[in-house]
C-alpha cells in the first residue's frame, strides 16, 4: 500500500486511510496472539486471591460504552458478586472479547442484555443481542485460531482466546443462536466458571 501509494497509483487520502486501516488490523493481531500467549503464562501461576467477575464485567461494560452509545443500543446489564479464583486480567479479557463481539454484530438501535448469575457452586455469564447469530458451517470451526470469516471474531482470535481462558479456569462456553436456521433472532453467548471457595478472601482491586 505505501508502494502503491508513492507511485501515485492512489490519491495521497486514500492510501493513507488504507494504510491506517492496516496497521489498525496488523496491531489487534499482535495484540491478540500476545494475549493467547499471556493465557499459558497465567495458566501456570496460582492466583493469590479471588477476584469479583461482577466488578470486572461492570469495569470492561463503561469502557465499551462509547461504543454502546455510538450503536444507540437497548443496553442493560445485571450483575451478582461472583468471586472466581484466576487472575484479573482472564476474566477482563473474556469478558472484553465476548461484549467487544456482541457490540459489533448487534444492528443499529439493537438490543444487548447482560446477565451474571451464580448457583451453589458456579457463575454463569449469558451475554444475548439480536445480531445475524452464527450459520452451520461456521460452528464447525467456531473456535480455531484464524479461522477465516469466522463470526464474532475480527482476526479469528477472539473466540479462541476466550476458550482458553475458559479452560484453564476449568469452565464452559457455548454460542447458542436463538430462533432457528430460518429466522435466527440473535445469539446468547454463555460462560460457566467455577467459584471460588467460601472461605477465600476476594480482591478488593481486580
Amino acid at each position: 500500500q505505501v508502494q502503491s501509494a508513492l507511485r501515485g497509483d492512489v490519491e495521497a487520502m486514500h492510501g493513507l486511510h488504507e494504510i491506517n486501516h492496516t496497521v489498525e488490523r496488523a496491531t489487534q493481531l499482535a495484540n491478540q496472539m500476545l494475549s493467547l500467549a499471556k493465557v499459558a503464562q497465567l495458566a501456570q501461576e496460582k492466583a493469590a486471591e479471588p477476584v469479583d467477575w461482577a466488578t470486572v464485567l461492570r469495569g470492561v461494560a463503561l469502557d465499551l460504552s462509547p461504543l454502546i452509545a455510538d450503536k444507540a443500543l437497548d443496553f442493560d446489564i445485571d450483575t451478582l458478586p461472583a468471586p472466581i479464583q484466576t487472575h484479573a486480567w482472564m476474566l477482563s479479557e473474556l469478558s472484553r472479547n465476548l461484549l467487544h463481539n456482541a457490540i459489533r454484530y448487534s444492528p443499529l438501535q439493537g438490543k444487548l442484555h447482560v446477565r451474571l448469575s451464580t448457583d451453589a457452586g458456579h457463575a454463569t455469564l449469558v451475554i444475548s443481542d439480536n445480531g445475524p447469530g452464527i450459520n452451520s458451517e461456521l460452528r464447525k470451526r467456531l473456535f480455531q485460531p484464524f479461522s477465516a470469516g469466522q463470526a464474532h471474531s475480527g482476526s479469528g482470535l477472539g473466540l479462541a482466546i476466550c476458550l482458553e481462558i475458559t479452560h484453564t479456569l476449568v469452565g464452559h462456553i457455548e454460542l447458542v443462536n436463538r430462533g432457528h436456521d430460518e429466522q435466527i433472532d440473535g445469539l446468547d453467548t454463555t460462560v460457566r466458571l467455577p467459584l471460588a471457595t467460601p472461605s477465600a478472601k476476594v480482591s478488593a482491586n481486580p
